[in-house]
């Protein structure tokens, strides 16, 4: 007998780590939710509010673990895990970064790493196993185990070496360091590996919201051997850098750092190289394509005394030369604003993503409006200027937050499915729609045959229902659909 066990109550499958799994969930607001399956996007309406700093994760099989916000640690029904409020926690009220990592060799254990903003400039991580209070999960004694101080808004975590721990990279404020911590089944090592490389951050001293030294996005290539930066080059003169990351020693070396808003094209009369430069208050956004060998970053101009104002993409060829990096740059304005345009409350927050289906996302800050661009058909020939970008909007999108930070390999070697599995590894021979399944649901099949039972379990992995698979006249209903109400 073939069983079939779904996941009924809230078929929601977030992953903070994008790796080979199909199915991905992003936060980027309130109620934004965006689910990735199969390398298709939908947009999910959610009745549950995060704040403006925000992560997710899944556990292996794709079932939703935890939600973690500025109010504390939520399990799958999105209650507080026990003792993981803010105030349990010691978290002050803003925070600057969030990202979740599983912690390994330690099935529904999770680290909750946490960076602190400008006046407390602290990162620190709590562990959650889900596996307490009877699945709905709880905090490993009590508080934040704070690891570093000075740090900035800037952390990013990538695949070590050994392929069993992590790198969870920090920069410490005021300073050209790197630290690079070590997590593994021992939890975090907390002496870190130190690189003194790349641009020397200004030290900040107050909030400020369009610092690219402390809040600029810091993200690592698919692969996890480059990374980027957003930093301010003078005062609205935002700009990024890209790095070299040894993940066996933990070491950052810099391969570029004068990386600026400047479009380079060819004259179509002369061949000559014209190049365009405007100042820029912030670098709101950094990824790579999958492959690395392109670096994407968007700066965010809030003013119009120079132009429209608004997101401007710029793509960065990563195969020349570490000092021919800047001349191979192609830019154009992906997001106007227009004179007038009100700034949404999170103007700090990251911009680009790098998504689950390998498309690059930029999210829109302008007040009281949600949407995202999709880069469409990159990367694209130095003597042409980037453009092909497809709105997506809803509904059920509104005012955009920050998007969150990604562990971009979390599952290294075999997918983690919803259902079961083809034999010849091709997809799933089931899925649900929609996802998440609140009162009504669709399981639609493939080539294989409906399983003889169904086992129906809550988010939390509770048993909801088992019975028998619905036939009709003898033969199974829907061979290649089954509903349930």
């Amino acid at each position: 007998m073939r069983t079939l066990i779904a996941t009924a109550a809230t078929l929601l499958l977030v992953s903070e780590c994008i790796g080979q799994a199909r199915n991905y969930n992003i936060i980027f607001g309130s109620t934004n939710w965006l689910n990735f399956y199969n390398e298709q996007l939908t947009i999910i309406p959610s009745t549950f509010a995060v704040t403006a700093r925000n992560a997710t994760m899944s556990e292996p099989d794709g079932a939703l673990s935890l939600v973690v916000d500025e109010t504390g640690i939520h399990n799958a029904s999105f209650a507080l895990v026990q003792g993981g409020s803010a105030q349990d926690l010691g978290w002050p009220a803003r925070l600057a970064s969030l990202l979740i990592l599983p912690k390994p060799e330690a099935p529904l254990h999770y680290f909750v790493f946490v960076n602190t903003p400008e006046l407390d400039k602290q990162a620190g991580y709590v562990e959650v196993d889900m596996s307490l209070n009877l699945g709905a999960g709880g905090v490993v004694g009590s508080g934040t185990t704070w690891y570093m101080n000075n740090t900035t808004a800037k952390m990013a975590a990538t695949a070590h070496g050994n392929g069993t721990d992590y790198w969870v990279l920090q920069h410490a404020d005021g300073t050209d360091t790197f630290h690079a911590f070590q997590f593994g089944p021992g939890g975090l090592n907390p002496v870190p590996i130190i690189s003194a490389t790349g641009p020397m951050l200004s030290a900040t001293s107050v909030p400020d919201r369009l610092s690219s030294d402390f809040r600029g996005p810091m993200k690592f290539s698919v692969s996890g051997d480059q990374l980027a930066f957003g930093f301010d080059h003078a005062p609205d003169s935002a700009g990024a850098a890209v790095f070299w990351f040894n993940s066996s020693t933990g070491t950052v070396t810099v391969r570029n750092s004068s990386l600026a808003y400047t479009a380079y094209d060819l004259d179509d009369f002369t061949g000559d190289t014209i190049a365009v430069t405007l100042p820029m208050d912030f670098t709101s956004g950094t990824d790579f394509l999958a492959t690395g060998d392109f670096l994407y970053v968007a700066y965010l101009d809030t003013s119009t005394t120079d132009g429209d104002g608004g997101f401007f993409g710029t793509q960065y060829d990563l195969t020349v030369c570490d000092g021919c990096i800047p001349l191979t740059s192609l830019a154009s304005n992906t997001s106007s604003v227009g004179l007038g345009t009100e700034w949404g409350a999170d103007t700090t927050g990251g911009s680009l993503i790098l998504g689950p289906d390998g498309i690059l996302y930029l999210r829109n800050a302008r007040s009281n409006e949600g949407y995202l661009l999709r880069f469409d058909n990159v990367p694209h020939e130095f003597n042409t200027t980037i453009g092909g970008l497809t709105v997506i909007s809803s509904p059920d999108l509104h005012e955009t937050w920050g998007v969150p930070l990604f562990c971009k390999r979390y599952h290294d070697s075999e997918p983690a499915w919803l259902g079961l599995r083809e034999e010849d590894g091709r997809d799933p021979v089931f899925r649900a729609v929609p996802n998440p399944i609140t009162e009504r649901g669709v399981l639609v099949w493939g080539n294989s045959p409906p399983p003889d039972h169904l086992v129906w379990r809550d988010a939390m992995g509770r048993l909801v229902r088992s019975e028998p698979a619905v036939f009709r006249k003898g033969r199974p209903l829907g061979s290649t659909r089954v509903i349930f109400e």
